[in-house]
């Protein structure tokens, strides 16, 4: 089942992660889509003390008719696929957050998170081995994020590099870490 809708998931970073605009409307897929119905995900909140979180709700969601990540729009919450991996379990686990051009998005300052940085989901504290900033990646290396192979793993995303003329987000920051 996992491949079947990792495969579903290759246009990930086309989600929508990013409100934008002076109006602060939602440029995220409405929560009424496909697969989309927010409820929490059974675990304990995200906590990231580097970026003052320290208890964000993870909320599972499906997949949306266009096979993007069914965010939906709270800006305090974090989005995890309701049929991928758990924090803490084998494999990677893909939590997703917004940021928010009137800054009080969950993920606003996820870009100036640092290898080492710590991050937990309950008892799965995970360490910060990756930063970057992509502006595609192909089909195959987001398959790879959603994998359910090899050791347990996080991957935190949001969108980047804000135009503010056009409002629009050019890039996705992923920061990528493993369970300690």
């Amino acid at each position: 089942m996992m491949k079947r809708a990792a495969l579903s998931l290759s246009v990930l970073l086309f989600v929508p992660l990013c409100l934008g605009g002076t109006t602060g409307v939602a440029q995220a897929e409405p929560a009424g889509t496909t697969g989309s119905v927010e409820r929490t995900a059974g675990m304990p909140a995200l906590r990231v003390p580097a970026l003052g979180l320290t208890g964000a709700p993870i909320i599972a969601v499906g997949i949306n008719a266009r096979g993007q990540l069914a965010v939906g729009p709270s800006v305090r919450g974090v989005y995890i696929w309701e049929d991928g991996v758990r924090p803490g379990q084998r494999g990677s686990a893909v939590i997703a957050g917004h940021t928010w051009s009137q800054g009080s998005g969950v993920f606003d300052r996820l870009g100036t998170m640092r290898v080492g940085d710590r991050l937990a989901v309950g008892a799965a504290t995970f360490a910060v081995t990756r930063v970057e900033r992509v502006r595609r990646m192909s089909s195959q290396k987001v398959r790879g994020l959603f994998s359910d192979r090899g050791p347990a793993r996080v991957v935190l995303i949001t969108c980047g590099d804000r135009s503010s003329a056009t409002g629009v987000y050019a890039s996705r920051i992923l920061v990528h870490g493993r369970k300690i």
